[in-house]
């Protein structure tokens, strides 16, 4: 067992207005306030609006107050930065402007466990108006489910599921858990012949065909694991747009070290219209090389969109992680939206800016699901879901900050 509750006292956030001199601290809370990364996961925190001057800004510092935590069932004290934190949040407050700050907090849980140390890594994200949040796979039904659960070194345990009515045109399959190249786990579906060596990390794949019957899953744990291997798989069709779906998103972590098995992502959509479809690719950490049909399309190294034109039917997507073979874990996401009949032209930057929120959607449901993937390096985390910042400016002439 590891942490099961952690509470973090935020004692200040304010903004940094760019101005004469060294310019302006904005506060944007009002009082001190307790938050739970691990129960924000499940539900974002909303801090409402505040109003703040119009101008450029560029800095929001956070200051944390007591930190504690359960840890092993025991309630433990945890030593934090020395230091405000100082975060890059570049943005601008225009006459009747809205804009959304999405703070993500992202710790390391074995240094929680091991050393009562909470270390964290925090990034803001400027959300413009332009596109909302995308649709996850995740709101679907599952055909089958396995765990949460754990397995020691070397150990196999099989799980029988029934799929009813058939499912045809394969099934994607949704695999979590693992702790780095060593405390991997393998996947087996007897029926079909279908196996995945060495999985760690958040993973898609793409399965064959499935009729209707009972299936038999074996999950074997790597035999040099050094600690419990966890993991988690989902089973799902594949979701048709839009029938099952009006657009959807897919994401996933993979960690980087060469000796990484599994190095590429598939996942599919059953479109039920020709037409123009935007893709949102975003590389939050390391890149990726993004293919549509086993065509490549774009190599994605931070926010982008590509616009493309599909025909109805069946099509496949697949991801090659660390593309340029840096050695770090890629954290990726892509969305899918059918694009409106009028707009046959890209959408603003503002709209590419918004689909950074799906990282975070993503990362979150990895901490929600309870899979421990620690990584080794001091950039390397698991993510969680802190708080959705609105703000809203107003002044004298109608302007804000939402």
């Amino acid at each position: 067992m590891g942490v099961s509750n952690i509470e973090v006292k935020v004692a200040s956030m304010q903004l940094h207005r760019v101005g004469v001199g060294e310019g302006t601290w904005i506060p944007v809370i009002r009082a001190a306030l307790s938050v739970e990364p691990i129960a924000i996961a499940q539900e974002p925190l909303r801090l409402g609006e505040v109003q703040v001057p119009i101008g450029d800004y560029n800095l929001m510092e956070i200051s944390l107050g007591n930190l504690t935590a359960i840890v092993r069932g025991r309630n433990a004290t945890l030593s934090g930065p020395t230091q405000d934190l100082k975060v890059p949040a570049v943005f601008t407050v225009d006459e009747g402007k809205l804009t959304s700050l999405v703070v993500d907090l992202s710790f390391n849980e074995g240094a929680v466990v091991t050393a009562r140390q909470f270390d964290p890594y925090i990034t803001v994200t400027i959300e413009q108006l332009g596109h909302g949040l995308l649709s996850t796979i995740a709101s679907m039904k599952p055909l089958a489910s396995v765990g949460p659960d754990s397995l020691g070194s070397g150990e196999s345990r099989s799980f029988a599921f029934t799929v009813a009515p058939t499912v045809g045109e394969g099934y994607l399959l949704h695999a979590q858990g693992g702790l780095g190249v060593q405390n991997t786990f393998d996947l087996g579906i007897n029926e079909t012949g279908e196996f995945w060596y060495g999985i760690t990390g958040n993973v898609w794949l793409l399965g064959g065909n499935l009729t209707s019957g009972t299936y038999h899953m074996n999950v074997h744990a790597s035999p040099g694991a050094m600690t419990a291997v966890s993991f988690r798989v989902d089973l799902y069709r594949v979701p048709r747009i839009p029938e099952d779906l009006p657009n959807a998103s897919f994401s996933g972590l993979v960690p980087g070290q060469p000796s990484q098995p599994i190095r590429v992502n598939e996942f599919a959509l059953h479109l039920d219209q020709s037409g123009t479809y935007d893709f949102y690719l975003s590389a939050k950490i390391s890149d990726y090389e993004f293919l549509v049909d086993n065509n490549p399309e774009s190599i994605v190294s931070g926010d982008r969109m590509v616009t493309l034109q599909l025909q109805s039917g069946l099509h496949t997507f697949q991801i090659f992680t660390d593309f340029s073979g840096s050695g770090l874990d890629t954290s990726w996401s892509v969305g899918i939206v059918p694009a409106p009949a009028e707009a046959l032209h890209p959408l603003s930057t503002e709209a590419i800016l918004s689909t950074t929120l799906l990282v975070v959607a993503a990362l979150v449901f990895v901490v929600d699901v309870g899979i421990r993937q620690l990584r080794r390096r001091s950039l390397e985390k698991k993510a969680v879901r802190l708080l959705e910042r609105e703000i809203e400016h107003e002044t004298s002439h109608p302007s804000g900050v939402r």
